[in-house]
């Protein structure tokens, strides 16, 4: 559509922070080379003892802050996409784990759509990387971060993390909240949840179960976990597996866009054509 074309071009597809350090190719080619240890770059990036032994490398004296960090490591995998590391992977790391794949899925598009950034700078970044091990155990307690950080990298390689172009474009203040069905309960009770317009995505760690919009999410929500008028959501929330249902809200302003009918049912349909729900009938 032309409108989502405009707005595209004027918001920009993805967000990604200014990088404050300039390195040279040859520096970073350079500390690869001496820390690596016959890994791959990406095996540096998300491996923390291989990525602090690169980035001392780099530069022995200086404090690491955030930003050096990620730019090391942005630098690092720029240099090794343009074909450009001279030492080779000559090691292979532990494979992907494809149980966790789903649990890695959801916590990464959580905070890749809060802060509009992109799979790169999710692993590059150490206050994103803290937060995507946050996610993944709210989904699943005592999952192994690496594990995760793993199938991060697979699923950037399958292509399965392209964020939608409703959500690259409909920004609008939203808000990405994320609860245990527990908690979701409490803050309903207590009147925190939102009673303005939302989309709402029941999860669970084998993927989405099912995603609904709402002009009232409150009221939606509350309607939902009393007796759910979606027979096969209230069958599983009657049943023991309910134990390990997650619920992630996106919140809008009440005066955003979203307060349309036909906008929410647009953003929520293409939430459902890419992430698969299961309990949806797809539109």
């Amino acid at each position: 559509m032309a409108w989502i074309a405009l707005i595209s071009t004027i918001l920009g597809l993805v967000a990604v922070p200014a990088t404050g350090h300039d390195f040279s190719n040859a520096e970073i080619d350079a500390a690869f080379a001496s820390a690596s240890g016959g890994f791959s770059a990406d095996e540096v990036m998300i491996q923390d003892s291989l990525r602090a032994r690169f980035l001392s490398e780099l530069n022995a004296t200086e404090t690491h802050s955030e930003h050096f960090e990620r730019d090391a490591l942005l630098a690092l995998l720029q240099l090794r996409k343009s074909g450009d590391l001279t030492t080779k992977a000559t090691r292979r790391g532990k494979p992907v784990d494809e149980s966790i794949v789903p649990i890695a899925e959801i916590a990464a598009r959580v905070v890749m759509d809060r802060h509009r950034i992109s799979s790169d700078t999710l692993l590059a970044d150490p206050a994103f990387r803290k937060e995507l091990d946050h996610e993944a155990q709210k989904i699943a307690s005592g999952t192994d971060t690496v594990a995760i950080r793993k199938a991060v990298l697979s699923l950037r390689k399958r292509r399965a993390l392209k964020p939608e172009l409703v959500l690259r474009v409909a920004d609008w203040q939203r808000k990405i909240e994320t609860y245990s069905l527990e908690k979701l309960q409490q803050s309903i009770a207590s009147e925190e949840i939102s009673d303005g317009p939302g989309v709402y995505l029941f999860r669970t760690a084998g993927g989405y179960l099912y995603i609904g919009e709402a002009k009232n999410l409150r009221l939606r929500l509350s309607g939902h976990l009393a007796a759910s008028d979606r027979a096969s959501l209230a069958e599983y929330l009657r049943s023991e597996a309910s134990a390990g249902v997650t619920v992630e809200l996106h919140v809008f302003p009440s005066d955003s866009p979203a307060k349309r009918v036909t906008v929410r049912r647009a953003y929520e349909s293409e939430l459902i054509r890419s992430r698969q729900p299961r309990l949806n009938v797809r539109p």
